[in-house]
């Protein structure tokens, strides 16, 4: 069985297309860079930085021997074993369509460096635009020590306006939180709460167990 790991790399403005070189150097075909904002609620873990500075993040999926061996070289080359350079972490994926480059892979396993995070959980919120913020003050009243916040685009049920008949699709904000998994429940609950996701069209939270993470302090 082949596995594959989304790898995502949280890095200073302008190394996104950096990262993206790199990878492909390690015969990854590419990923994506999306652009946000770090927050920063305790400086005790900076997970992300400096509160409201400019970040890109990029996404990458490789199976686990050529995401692996990214990481590493990312680490080394962004200086990620030193604080505020960044962080990179990888999450398993269960399912990989649309990847064709990959469907003579046999690699599927991991024998670089870089810290084992069975402990951590990373913690996708997708609210309205302006509604980051809260999530964030929410997470961190029940102990997460910071966030990333990405601006994106809705198109469920509840996401649609007209403004003179032509369809708008409403900003959304992605919030990405990292935590130990002792407390992954209860900033998921506060975040709940205070957000009220379980009524619909408010939001939707998921969490995805981190394998390696490099940069976390």
């Amino acid at each position: 069985m082949i596995i594959y790991d989304m790898n995502v790399l949280i890095l200073k403005h302008g190394m996104g297309s950096k990262a993206i070189a790199m990878a492909k150097e390690c015969n990854i075909s590419g990923g994506t860079v999306l652009l946000g904002k770090g927050t920063i609620r305790n400086s005790f873990l900076s997970f992300f930085e400096l509160a409201e500075s400019t970040k890109e993040i990029v996404l990458i999926i490789a199976n686990r021997e050529l995401g692996c061996k990214f990481l590493e070289r990312a680490n080394s080359e962004f200086n990620l074993i030193h604080q505020n350079h960044g962080i990179a972490f990888s999450i398993e994926l269960s399912k990989v369509m649309g990847y064709t480059s990959y469907k003579k892979d046999t690699l599927n396993y991991c024998q670089t460096g870089g810290e084992v995070m069975f402990n951590y959980d990373s913690i996708f919120v997708i609210v309205d635009k302006g509604k980051g913020e809260d999530v964030v003050d929410a997470a961190s009243e029940a102990g997460a020590r910071g966030a990333t916040i990405v601006n994106a685009r809705g198109s469920g049920v509840h996401e649609t306006s007209k403004i003179f008949a032509i369809e708008i699709e409403p900003e959304k904000e992605i919030v990405l939180i990292l935590t130990k998994d002792d407390i992954t429940q209860a900033v998921c609950d506060n975040i709940n709460k205070k957000m009220k996701l379980d009524e619909s069209g408010n939001g939707i939270l998921f969490v995805q167990k981190v394998n390696k993470a490099y940069g976390i302090y």
